[in-house]
């Protein structure tokens, strides 16, 4: 089942944060807890994702997130040099790195960035990084230059 419900233990583990950190995110997110839980599609919504995702894709999409010190282990790099990476200073003829997912709504210096495995493990192997389903812009909102 795709929208099942999700209880403060499991966004623990799938925004890869202690009991003490999870009310941050929430808020930072804007996602709200209903009787103490939400559904993934809400959780996809905030994050910018559609709601409603290819199935191949969904197990890769409840993957916990992984911080820079688990993606650095990965790939046997340290913490600092996943940071430049993620602001663009590769090697020379390496593909760009996968985008993080930003936790802390813009704030500046915030090391609240996570990663999907499935995407690091494409990048790392040469393989196309997978695309997920964004979701569509409310009617009349402006979209961002990017």
């Amino acid at each position: 089942m795709q929208d099942k419900p999700l209880h403060r233990c499991d966004l623990i583990r799938f925004f890869n944060t202690t009991e003490r950190g999870l009310p941050r995110i929430l808020r930072e997110l804007d996602l709200r807890l209903v009787g103490g839980t939400t559904r993934w599609s809400v959780v996809w919504r905030t994050l910018g994702l559609k709601e409603d995702q290819d199935p191949v894709e969904i197990d890769d999409l409840r993957e916990p997130l992984l911080r820079a010190a688990d993606v650095a282990s990965l790939l046997g790099v340290s913490t600092s040099i996943i940071y430049r990476w993620e602001k663009g200073k590769l090697p020379k003829g390496q593909k760009p790195f996968p985008n993080s997912i930003d936790l802390s709504n813009g704030r500046r210096n915030s090391r609240a960035k996570r990663w999907r495995k499935a995407e690091l493990l494409a990048w790392h192997t040469g393989k196309p990084i997978p695309r997920y389903a964004k979701a569509a812009p409310a009617f009349g909102a402006l979209i961002p230059n990017k």
